[in-house]
C-alpha cells in the first residue's frame, strides 16, 4: 500500500509543479500584454496631445494675423 501512496503523492507533486509553472507563464504573458498595451496607449495619447497643441498654436497664430489686419 505504501508504494502506491508514494506514487500517487509523487504524481500530485508533479502536477502541482506543472500547474504552478504554467500559471507563472500565463501571468507573465498577461503582464507583458498589459505593459505593452499601456505603453501603446501612453504613446498614442502623447501623439494626440502633441497634435492638439500644434493645431491650437496654428489657430492662435491665425487669429493673431486676422486681428493684425
Amino acid at each position: 500500500m505504501f508504494p502506491l501512496h508514494n506514487h500517487n503523492r509523487l504524481i500530485q507533486t508533479k502536477l502541482i509543479l506543472h500547474f504552478q509553472r504554467r500559471r507563472k507563464r500565463v501571468l507573465s504573458l498577461v503582464n507583458q500584454f498589459f505593459s505593452t498595451s499601456l505603453i501603446d496607449v501612453a504613446t498614442l495619447l502623447g501623439e494626440n496631445i502633441r497634435t492638439v497643441g500644434l493645431e491650437l498654436s496654428r489657430g492662435i497664430a491665425s487669429e493673431m494675423l486676422i486681428q493684425e489686419k
